[in-house]
């Protein structure tokens, strides 16, 4: 999907007459995880919740002029940016938004106060819409939002603040953190999603996938410095990426010409040790680990009108039209 129909998609839905739907991810007794209905009062609650997040989606997304949506297998260090989901493994804890129909889910159970416990709040499924077409948004649910009976409130009364006398509280901003459009999965809070969703094993599996087709073609002295690398979380997450973002591998760049390369372009001259015989490189210190993946991601470029040279984050391919 490209950013323009993102941004089209999300101004339809919430340009026209639409509801919102709350349900709430609750996880049960042996860690399975299920869904129900939220009653909300259509007095006044449904309108404010759907109000605060129609704001959000605008700010964030359809009125956001300087947004970039990207593959999540090469997600950057872009700073406004989502990210569209493009492994083919899921962590189980995404499944409901991924599966989510509201036609299906308007059939689930009630959550219900004398059966639910508000403690086994996992996250919330946002719906916005119509039965016809709407948008999906998962908001995950942390301890912190819950405030529990007993706990001594005060709130603003007149010129005083008086004690607060309820039941649990929750409280909900107009934050999510994933977002399905149509049957795209985009990734709004890339720190969040990596932490909370278990997406931590997948970055390790597709990274030791990495280190294999690294260990195919033959360029390091020792392969067992990357294997070790990816006790490190981060550095686990740049090798992830080069699955599907390394040219360097896909085109099978000759080794003696990746060699010469890292000898006489700036940015890599001096990062690099050599074996004996000159034919692999040598990872000996942080600072040859780190290069040696910008390396792979082909992230060093030289510009054809100033003959300058770059080191590139934000690397999109100018040559493919989509």
């Amino acid at each position: 999907m490209r950013i323009e129909k993102l941004k089209s998609e999300v101004k339809n839905i919430i340009s026209d007459v639409c509801s919102i739907k709350l349900f709430f991810i609750l996880k049960n007794e042996d860690k399975t995880l299920s869904c129900k209905i939220a009653d909300l009062d259509n007095k006044n609650t449904d309108t404010e919740l759907k109000n605060m997040f129609i704001d959000y989606l605008k700010d964030t997304i359809s009125n956001n002029d300087e947004l970039s949506l990207c593959k999540l297998s090469t997600a950057d260090e872009r700073t406004n940016a989502v990210y569209e989901y493009d492994y083919e493994e899921f962590p189980e804890e995404i499944g409901f938004i991924r599966n989510f129909d509201i036609n299906e889910a308007i059939k689930l159970e009630h959550f219900l106060f004398k059966e639910d416990n508000l403690s086994d709040l996992y996250g919330y499924i946002i719906y916005l819409g119509t039965m016809g077409k709407g948008l999906v948004m998962f908001k995950k649910h942390y301890p912190i939002s819950l405030i529990k009976k007993g706990s001594f409130l005060l709130c603003k009364s007149n010129k005083r603040f008086v004690k607060f006398d309820g039941d649990d509280i929750i409280r909900i901003n107009g934050t999510v953190q994933l977002i399905k459009v149509k049957d795209t999965l985009v990734v709004i809070d890339i720190k969040s999603f990596e932490k909370n969703f278990a997406f931590e094993t997948l970055i390790h599996q597709r990274a030791e996938k990495t280190i294999a087709e690294i260990e195919n073609i033959d360029l390091l002295e020792d392969i067992q410095v990357l294997k070790d690398s990816t006790d490190d979380p981060a550095y686990a997450r740049k090798l992830s990426k080069v699955m599907d973002n390394s040219p360097i591998i896909e085109l099978n760049i000759p080794n003696e010409k990746i060699i010469k390369f890292t000898q006489t372009t700036p940015g890599l001259i001096g990062k690099f040790k050599y074996s004996e015989d000159g034919k692999k490189i040598r990872l000996d210190t942080k600072v040859s680990k780190t290069a040696f993946i910008k390396l792979l991601n082909d992230d060093f470029l030289r510009s054809e009108l100033t003959e300058l040279y770059y080191a590139s984050v934000a690397k999109d391919n100018v040559s493919k039209v989509e």
